[in-house]
């Protein structure tokens, strides 16, 4: 074999190895989920689920190996603390599962489009579902197709204000 020849065959392979840790090196948080790692996934629930009291608490459950494997999915190794929540993109007060298809890492640090924003919007999709306002088919696939879009629909113009005042 050349040197070419193994250059050729070694380095393609080293990439692919490495790519989750390349990948996370100098790139920006994503607004939005990729929808191959992430299109959404529901409990099989009605309004009627959702809409008792403590509902999301009783059905959280996401182990952090669970957690692990979406930051690896991700490309982010070694995620910084307080920099990222695993969020479920239809919410679990939706509808949402645990299942890994419905899982990110959603950023609370990019502005204005960060988990605090999400969560505002998550929380009005949830009243306006049990006041029977819009349908809950009609929330889940709102907030899964583009949750940006649906904060602009439901919740008009953005907050501008850093993560920090947010708390």
């Amino acid at each position: 074999m050349t040197k070419r020849s193994v250059k050729m065959f070694w380095f393609p392979l080293i990439v692919w190895l490495f790519w989750p840790a390349i990948s996370s090196f100098g790139f920006e948080d994503r607004l939005l989920p990729d929808p191959q790692l992430t299109p959404g996934d529901t409990f099989d629930v009605t309004k009627e689920d959702i809409c008792v009291p403590g509902y999301a608490k009783r059905v959280r459950n996401v182990p952090i190996a669970v957690k692990r494997e979406v930051y690896w999915r991700y490309g982010i190794i070694h995620p910084e603390p307080h920099h990222y929540e695993i969020d479920h993109l239809i919410p679990l007060g939706l509808g949402g599962s645990n299942s890994i298809k419905n899982l990110w890492p959603q950023s609370y640090w990019t502005s204005p489009w960060n988990a605090y924003l999400k969560d505002k919007l998550e929380y009005k999709l949830h009243k306006l579902v049990c006041e029977n306002i819009i349908d809950l088919k009609e929330a889940q696939k709102a907030i899964a197709t583009n949750w940006i879009e649906a904060y602009k629909k439901y919740m008009g113009k953005p907050e501008t204000r850093g993560p920090d005042e947010y708390r």
